[in-house]
C-alpha cells in the first residue's frame, strides 16, 4: 500500500520509513471533531442527563416469557390496569417471546413476591416469571457512586502509568485523550437515551484500557523515532509514526468491532448498552489515538525524549514544522 513504499527524496535519517502521511497538516479537523463531541455530550448531559438504568435508581427487574409473542401495547395497558404505571418500562427480547419489565421502587413496595404474582395475573395464563431482580434505592445509589469512582480512578491511573513509562508530556495527553474516549461513549448514551447502567461501566472501563492500549503503540513508536531521527522536525516524526503503526491499528479495530457488532446484533436487548458502548468506543478510541493523542504533544509542556529542544519553545518550533 502507499504507506509500505519508501520515500524517494525523504530528509536525512528517514528513507528507511514508510512514506508518511501528513496528519499534522489535518490536525484542526481532529481538533474541531473532538470540540463538537465535548459540546455535544456537556449540553446532552446538562439538558436531560442519562437515562439511568435500574442499577443506578433502584427498582425492580421482572423477565416474563411465553410460547407465543407478546403484543407490547397491550402488556403496558394490563400492567397499567393492574396499577403498574408511572415509569414502568416493556423491553421486548428473544423474538417478541420475552418481556423485560422494570418497575420504579414506587410501584413495587417491598413484596417482591406479591408483585411477581400480581404480573402474572395482568398479563394471563401461560406466563411464566423467569427472574426478578430487586435493587434498593441504597443500593443503587452505592453502585452509582462505585461506578464514578472506578472510571476516574482508572483513567488517572492510565495517564500516571503513561507518565511515569514515557514523559510528563506524554502522560497528560493520555489523560486528556482517555478521558475525551469514556466522556463520547457517556454522551452518546445521553443523546440516543440508552439505558445506562452497571454493565455500561464495564464496557466504558473496557474502552479506557483499549484506548490506551493503541495511545501507547503510537507513543513507543514516536519515542522510537526520535531516537533513530533526532534531526527531523517533531511533527514530521510523529506522523512517521502514525503512519508506521496505522495497518496494525486498523486491523486490531476492525477484528475487534467483527465481534462486538456480532453481539450487537445477536446478544438481545441485555447486552444491546455493552455491545453499542464496546462499538462506538473503538471507533473513537482508534481515532483518538490519531487524531487527538498525537497531535496534542505538539502543545502541550514538557520535555521531548531525544529532542536538542525540550521546553520553551519545543512546541512553537514542531507545530510550525508540522504545518
Amino acid at each position: 500500500m502507499w504507506w509500505d513504499k519508501p520515500k524517494p527524496n525523504a530528509k536525512v535519517g528517514a528513507v528507511e520509513d514508510p512514506h508518511p502521511f501528513p496528519f499534522m497538516r489535518i490536525r484542526w479537523i481532529g481538533f474541531i471533531v473532538t470540540a463538537a463531541i465535548f459540546l455535544a455530550t456537556t449540553v446532552s448531559l446538562a439538558t436531560q442527563g442519562l437515562n439511568m438504568g435500574l442499577d443506578f435508581t433502584g427498582g425492580v427487574l421482572v423477565e416474563a416469557s411465553r410460547a407465543q409473542p407478546f403484543d407490547f401495547g397491550q402488556v403496558r395497558t394490563e400492567l397499567e390496569h393492574a396499577g403498574f404505571s408511572g415509569d414502568t418500562a416493556v423491553t421486548p427480547a428473544d423474538g417478541g417471546k420475552t418481556a423485560l419489565i422494570r418497575l420504579p421502587i414506587a410501584a413495587t413496595g417491598t413484596d417482591v413476591e406479591g408483585m411477581a404474582r400480581k404480573i402474572t395475573t395482568a398479563l394471563g395464563q401461560g406466563v411464566e416469571i423467569r427472574k426478578v431482580d430487586a435493587v434498593g434505592p441504597k443500593v443503587s445509589g452505592e453502585l452509582f457512586q462505585g461506578g464514578v469512582i472506578a472510571s476516574l480512578l482508572a483513567i488517572t491511573v492510565i495517564a500516571l502509568y503513561v507518565w511515569f513509562r514515557f514523559e510528563s508530556k506524554f502522560g497528560w495527553a493520555a489523560f486528556v485523550t482517555t478521558f475525551h474516549d469514556v466522556y463520547a461513549v457517556v454522551g452518546l448514551f445521553s443523546i440516543t437515551r440508552w439505558t445506562f447502567d452497571l454493565t455500561t461501566v464495564a464496557a466504558v472501563l473496557t474502552i479506557a484500557g483499549y484506548s490506551i492500549n493503541d495511545t501507547v503503540v503510537v507513543f513507543d513508536r514516536i519515542r522510537e523515532m526520535l531516537k533513530k531521527y533526532k534531526k527531523l522536525p517533531f511533527g514530521e516524526i510523529i506522523d512517521i509514526s502514525i503512519t508506521s503503526t496505522l495497518s496494525r491499528t486498523l486491523i486490531t479495530s476492525l477484528a475487534t468491532m467483527c465481534a462486538s457488532a456480532a453481539m450487537l446484533f445477536l446478544g438481545g436487548p441485555v447486552l444491546f448498552g455493552f455491545a453499542a458502548a464496546i462499538c462506538f468506543g473503538i471507533v473513537i478510541g482508534t481515532y483518538s489515538s490519531i487524531f487527538v493523542a498525537a497531535p496534542m504533544l505538539l502543545f502541550l509542556p514538557g520535555r521531548i525524549p531525544g529532542a536538542r529542544i525540550n521546553r520553551g519553545g519545543a512546541g512553537e518550533e514542531a507545530a510550525s514544522a508540522a504545518s
